[in-house]
């Protein structure tokens, strides 16, 4: 009896032992795809960012260009008026 609550219990450690290195296999796939998610944000906060910073510079495009615009136009008003007022 005893040889066989020997093996009993060599099968029970040996089945633990089996169970956790599947958890720890399973921790590691969970940390990996955790490390995968971060970086695809990573990347889409910095592509988000670049466009961001393209908009700003098509605004600053177009702020110029109506502020020549009312340059423009308010030199030509001010030829247009007579010299007297």
């Amino acid at each position: 009896m005893k040889d066989s609550e020997s093996v009993d219990q060599n099968n029970q450690n040996s089945n633990t032992v089996i169970r956790a290195a599947e958890l720890a296999v399973v921790g590691e796939l969970l940390s990996t795809l955790g490390d995968v998610i971060s970086r695809i944000a990573e990347v889409l906060a910095s592509e988000e960012e670049r466009h961001g910073q393209n908009d700003n510079k098509k605004i600053q495009k177009q702020i110029d260009y109506l502020t020549n615009e009312i340059k423009k136009l308010k030199k030509q008003k001010n030829m247009d008026r007579p010299k007297w007022l």
